[in-house]
């Protein structure tokens, strides 16, 4: 069973090329995916979202690569754009100077060589298969570190998901046996109510008859025994693993409609404070399905 929620890092190497990649997965009912990536590994972008689409099955992912060359490898050049750029912040804050001060101010060579990364590596032709080389053993790194992180927090998430469902069996074995009493007062004030609406002479017969019906609807015990199912049904899938999100998001839904029908059909206190609790478990299991993959 795994969680949505991880993060993983990793770096690969090939030749003299370095990629370093870091995933992290948040909740979320599909797969999303978001990438940040450097120049270099613009044009990889299908071959990693093709491994996060075959790798993770829903999530908010981003993906984060970085691109470094070795230093032996680099050779360092102008960069014009970051030099227009310093230039003209320079320019500016001349103009400033002169207008306040109402002197010369020259821009020197030692001016333009205090920008910062005003100098960088020339582009290298870099081989293709060098570069795909280390994005793949970054990405399998990153994504192995996720899985281990998103096993760990899925291992706790199902924990602490068998002990409400033990709770909620604890409160159905509650109401189980408050079952035969809550059927005799259930009769008792039916027939009591019956006769205060109808006349006396009413045939007794007719009147255990309508009493009955009454009772009868007003029974719960179709109701225990479904919610008992879907219990066992959630714990199997729990212990079953996998991807069963959905499956145990539907048994939640039917489990909820149980517990409700349970809660319209019975006004005995001890019931309802059962089926009041049961509801704040079975709600508390729908929060911590939304964290499952």
């Amino acid at each position: 069973m795994l969680s949505m929620t991880g993060f993983g890092g990793g770096e690969g190497r090939s030749g003299p090329i370095t990629v370093t990649v870091e995933m992290r997965s948040v909740n979320h009912r599909f797969l999303d995916l978001g990438l940040k990536l450097p120049g270099p590994l613009m044009a990889q972008e299908n071959l990693i979202r093709n491994f996060v689409k075959e790798n993770v099955a829903r999530g908010r992912v981003t993906l984060v690569a970085q691109f470094e060359l070795a230093k032996n490898d680099a050779k360092q050049g102008l960069d014009p754009e970051r030099l227009d750029q310093g230039l003209a912040l320079l320019q500016g804050a001349v103009k400033h100077l002169e207008q306040v001060t109402g002197q010369s101010v020259p821009i020197t060579l030692d001016h333009l060589l205090a920008l910062p990364d005003l100098f960088r590596p020339e582009d290298q032709n870099v081989s293709a298969d060098d570069l795909t080389q280390a994005l793949q053993t970054a990405l399998t790194k990153a994504h192995g570190e996720l899985m281990v992180m998103k096993r760990a927090e899925g291992q706790m998430l199902v924990q602490e998901m068998l002990l409400r469902l033990a709770t909620l069996r604890n409160l159905l074995a509650e109401v189980e046996q408050q079952v035969p009493q809550a059927a005799v007062e259930i009769h008792t004030r039916l027939q009591e109510r019956v006769k205060k609406l109808i006349n006396d002479a009413v045939d007794p017969q007719r009147l255990a008859q309508e009493v009955a019906l009454l009772a009868d609807r007003a029974n719960i015990n179709e109701e225990c025994e479904r919610l008992g199912i879907h219990i066992d049904h959630f714990d199997q899938a729990l212990q079953t693993g996998g991807q069963v999100a959905k499956r145990l998001n539907f048994l939640l839904q039917e489990m909820h409609r149980e517990v409700n029908t349970m809660g319209s059909k019975t006004s005995i206190m001890a019931i309802t404070q059962a089926v009041i609790s049961m509801k704040d478990e079975v709600e508390s299991l729908r929060e911590q399905i939304q964290n499952l993959e």
